[in-house]
């Protein structure tokens, strides 16, 4: 078992002042005078758990034996329960105007001769981010298993599937921008080097799922714990593959952009939308680099090493370790103001809004997928 012996912990430990300087200066690799500084940084207690008195100097007995029964949300203060309370929030905001949208893109759509019609473009993007609402509420539970209400495993999970829905998003909308500006006339099926370039990014979204949800059992040892040589290959591949299809965006949103300044005969609201869009683009490129810097970052410090829990050490190391689900909310807000019903209309035609509106070309897009 990779923890600390009753010995040790007797030696290297006299009060709580020793244990804090373990877990919050040796874990991030501060220089530290100890006589551990030299060691392995293992942990201490098993997730969700820190040793009881931790933050009160004569906390830990003289023998160095450590309680471990404080979960980390209570380590973490109230920051943990408002953050909770924040995202849940914020999902059930969301889910409730994506799946009102929803069906009344659905409900329009139907006639007698088409029950069930295609879903188009717009309505894909509904369902992916009604999926990671869901999967955000539930999380929302108990953020990072810090207070031992969802294991860890599950949390994985969760994470798992609002992490690929992402991507499933990103080339919903860059596959869907290609198709347009490929179109032929009103056609707006995609053309077989897009539909190939759509199942990379599928596989992709899918293998992100994958390797997030397992990554838990790759050092089985100890809860929360993962190989970072397995996390640091998943975050190098898809760092490639978010920035090829960031990259494509941005060129095929420059190129329609180059189309409307070139005097197509497009209205003054088709302009318009068109001006949305490549604005929306040029967003989600520069939310994709960051995203990509963080994946090779990711790659660079994990290699060849074994991941363990950071300890809860501070309010702004939580918000720190709570980034993914930060930068997943952002994508869904990013999809509720891009996918709100036009002011003119509750919904427009077919479903579409200005994720799917192109200057020239039929925007009713069952070609998706």
């Amino acid at each position: 078992m990779p923890f600390l012996s009753d010995e040790i912990k007797a030696l290297w430990f006299e009060n709580a002042t020793d244990v804090h300087g373990y877990q919050c200066d040796f874990y991030p690799g501060i220089v530290s005078t100890k006589v551990w500084a030299d060691e392995e940084y293992l942990p201490l207690c098993h997730l969700p758990y820190m040793p009881k008195g931790w933050a009160d100097v004569d906390g830990i007995p003289e023998s160095g034996e450590l309680d471990c029964t404080e979960t980390y949300s209570v380590s973490y203060g109230a920051i943990h329960p408002i953050f909770c309370a924040f995202l849940g929030i914020m999902y059930v905001v969301y889910f409730s105007l994506l799946f009102t949208w929803y069906r009344a893109s659905r409900s329009r759509r139907k006639t007698k001769n088409a029950p069930h019609p295609p879903y188009t473009v717009s309505e894909k993007f509904y369902v992916g981010a009604l999926v990671i609402c869901v999967t955000g509420i539930i999380s929302a539970v108990d953020v990072g298993s810090a207070a031992g209400i969802i294991p860890n495993w599950l949390y994985s999970c969760l994470l798992g599937v609002q992490g690929s829905g992402v991507n499933v998003i990103l080339v919903l909308m860059v596959t869907n921008w290609i198709a347009i500006m490929t179109a032929r006339g009103r056609d707006t099926s995609m053309l077989p080097w897009v539909r190939k370039v759509y199942l990379l990014g599928i596989g992709g979204s899918v293998v992100d799922f994958l390797c997030t949800s397992l990554e838990e059992f790759t050092a089985p040892d100890v809860d929360g714990a993962y190989d970072g040589t397995v996390n640091g290959i998943k975050h190098a591949f898809l760092g490639l593959l978010e920035g090829g299809f960031c990259v494509l965006g941005l060129v095929f949103a420059l190129r329609m952009k180059s189309q409307m300044s070139s005097g197509q005969q497009v209205n003054e609201k088709q302009k318009e939308q068109v001006r949305k869009i490549v604005g929306y683009t040029y967003v989600v490129g520069g939310a994709g680099s960051v995203g990509v810097l963080f994946r090779f970052s990711r790659t660079a410090l994990r290699l060849g090493v074994t991941v363990y829990p950071a300890p809860a050490c501070s309010a702004v190391g939580f918000i720190m370790g709570a980034l993914v689900e930060l930068v997943v909310l952002l994508v869904v807000t990013c999809v509720v103001i891009a996918q709100r019903p036009s002011k003119q209309k509750k919904i427009k035609p077919h479903g579409e809004t200005m994720m799917t509106t192109a200057a020239s070309t039929s925007v009713e897009s069952t070609e998706g997928s």
